[in-house]
């Protein structure tokens, strides 16, 4: 079998899979499944691609973030799979890319081009010789044999009983549960198929563009010759651009350093002395202003370390400047992460306040990097390439925990200063926790100001929308956090009774 016409067999067959996993069910085992079928068409399409590190790390991945749907069944082990996969069919290209943000591009792009690959298969294995001909002896062999098929079988159907009851029986096993009168419905993921199958099995045509724009873009900074710097022309354009940097820096690490000590005065040392309204308004207000002040910081330090300041012979102040500013805005990260933990231990958990702290763990890593930039001269590039693995990384480590699981049993353990809010436990939380807040309901009520016939109905909604969302699913769309809270109802049930 040609090789192109056994790729055109793996879309298709690939795309029928994919429909038969996905149809009506939400991502569970069928993930895992066609996560396995996926990597082993590429591995077979891309024999090549599989000596770089990137696309083995990033099967890795796609096989783990699998895994972890099926067991966690958390948006985030779901939105992870989906990136990974992006990723996974951005790296398999045949012209290498180095940078995760470019890989995701391609990857998005690859998916769009998915029926070009569909189309390109196909052609391949058309006759070619006259074409008329070709055409005609093309038809001959599929369209006719097809054609008499569809009409004697439509003969059998309605004049032999036992046949019809045949067919329905091999179309009810085979036919992944069409149904004609919603043919619109039916055909997304059908299409969604062969996208996906398109992209992990196709060359993007844009994957020499990207291959050549990241030529472009070298970790370590060339010395370039320069006319003008900014706005002053001439030989002391350099200089004055040094001097202006060395103000800019100056006066930032003065401000900054007052703002840190003001931090240690109020937040380190005496925070416990704020009372509950101050403790809300000091976190909401306070925080997401510092958290862009840090981004803004590193821009700043991107945008006068672009070029030849780099390679100024008396640029030894500056670097210690930006050195000094680096490692006071790390000081005003950790005082950020500790007024959210402040905030954490007087009102528990909650998904902003974790992504608080995931996005510090993010800046204080770009900030190392940024260190690592200056001192040794790296490029913006460098930048994108370290920060871009690091983002993925700490998506697939966070994906690791069930957090719904975790920010429910602290919020019932913990000796918190103020009352819970349980009715974010309860409403604005997945279902993933609801064996949890069932086996806890007294200690609920002590934590809230719900009352218990309240908290009782509220538990009866969720546990309704629960089973009304798990009715119709079959094994594709097992996962462990469901059968779980499953089993737990249907143990409850059975005592009651």
């Amino acid at each position: 079998m040609k090789r192109s016409l056994l790729n055109f067999a793996l879309i298709i067959a690939g795309s029928i899979l994919y429909t038969n996993l996905f149809w009506q069910e939400q991502l569970g085992l069928n993930a895992l499944l066609f996560s396995l079928f996926a990597i082993g068409a590429a591995s077979w399409r891309w024999p090549e691609a599989l000596r770089r590190r990137e696309v083995r790390l990033l099967m890795g991945g796609v096989l783990l973030s699998a895994l972890l749907t099926v067991w966690h069944n958390s948006l985030l082990a779901k939105a992870t799979h989906v990136i990974s996969f992006i990723l996974l069919i951005g790296f398999l290209q045949p012209e290498k890319v180095r940078f995760v943000f470019f890989a995701f591009l391609l990857g998005l792009a690859n998916i769009i081009e998915g029926p070009l690959t569909l189309i390109r298969s196909a052609g391949d294995n058309l006759p070619r010789k006259g074409s008329w001909q070709s055409a005609g002896r093309w038809a001959q062999l599929t369209l006719a044999p097809l054609g008499m098929g569809v009409v004697f079988a439509l003969l059998y159907y309605h004049a032999n009983p036992r046949f019809a009851q045949a067919f329905d029986f091999l179309w009810e096993r085979f036919s992944f549960s069409f149904e004609w009168g919603i043919i619109g419905k039916q055909a997304w993921p059908l299409l969604r198929g062969l996208l996906v199958m398109g992209a992990i099995l196709g060359a993007s045509l844009l994957s020499p563009l990207a291959s050549r724009i990241e030529g472009l873009l070298p970790l370590s900074l060339p010395r370039r010759r320069k006319r003008f710097y900014l706005w002053a022309p001439g030989p002391l354009g350099l200089r004055n651009e040094y001097r202006a940097a060395l103000i800019a820096f100056g006066l930032l690490n003065g401000l900054i350093f007052l703002a840190n000590v003001a931090d240690l005065r109020y937040v380190w040392i005496a925070y416990g002395e704020a009372t509950p309204q101050e403790l809300s308004q000091y976190v909401h207000e306070g925080t997401y202003l510092l958290l862009l002040a840090i981004l803004l910081a590193m821009a700043a330090v991107i945008w006068y370390f672009r070029g030849n300041l780099n390679f100024y012979p008396e640029n030894e102040w500056l670097r210690g400047l930006v050195f000094l500013w680096l490692a006071q805005n790390a000081m005003m990260a950790l005082s950020v992460g500790l007024r959210n933990w402040h905030y954490v231990a007087h009102y528990g958990l909650a998904y902003k306040r974790l992504g608080v702290f995931w996005f510090l763990c993010l800046a204080g890593y770009g900030l190392f990097t940024l260190y690592q930039k200056v001192k040794s001269r790296h490029s913006l590039a460098f930048l994108l390439h370290s920060n871009g693995w690091a983002i993925y990384a700490s998506l697939l480590l966070l994906s690791l925990l069930n957090w719904d699981l975790a920010i429910t049993r602290y919020n019932l353990q913990a000796n918190t200063a103020e009352k819970i809010d349980v009715r974010f436990l309860i409403r604005g939380m997945s279902d993933k926790n609801l064996f949890l807040l069932y086996q806890h309901r007294d200690r609920l009520v002590e934590k809230s100001n719900m009352s218990r016939n309240e908290l009782d109905k509220a538990l009866q909604h969720k546990k309704e929308v629960f089973t009304h969302r798990i009715q119709n699913k079959t094994w594709r769309s097992w996962n462990h956090s469901d059968a779980r809270n499953k089993n737990y109802l249907s143990r409850t049930k059975m005592v009651k009774q």
